[in-house]
């Protein structure tokens, strides 16, 4: 028998998306946040954010597994439901750990500057406004 790529798109999508599926992934991102690196994207990032990219990265990876699992289903050797499983569940976990602290730094970094870029902005207006009127102030008084 074989099984269509679209259909098999859409059974890995709704695998992905499963609540499961996130629990496991939100797990994961809690995991992470417990270590000393995790602490330190905590005082920085917000963790439900955190959780949300890696979501949209996992339920992404999701259209890559398509063939791979596509080319694995067309073998009736592969159509056990267990091996299925210890495949898929590989492909899960190979994609988990591609979310290591060093690759996080980078999604923080983009998030903090997209975040935190109008704080910067606005304190330096506030700053330079307030520093023009303590001059005046000080002019004034001499």
């Amino acid at each position: 028998a074989v099984v269509s790529t679209q259909s098999t798109g859409d059974t890995v999508r709704e695998i992905m998306t499963s609540p499961e599926i996130q629990e496991m992934i939100a797990d994961k991102v809690d995991e992470m946040f417990t270590t000393p690196q995790g602490l330190l994207f905590g005082i920085v990032i917000n963790k439900d954010k955190v959780k949300q990219g890696v979501l949209v990265s996992v339920e992404n990876a999701g259209s890559e597994m398509v063939p791979v699992i596509s080319e694995l289903v067309k073998n009736s050797e592969f159509l056990d439901e267990d091996r299925l499983r210890d495949q898929i569940d590989r492909l899960i976990t190979s994609k988990l750990m591609e979310m290591q602290p060093k690759n996080i730094i980078a999604v923080v970094k983009d998030m903090v500057e997209t975040e935190l870029g109008w704080v910067v902005v606005w304190g330096n207006i506030f700053g330079g406004i307030l520093g023009l009127a303590l001059e005046v102030v000080v002019v004034l008084k001499e």
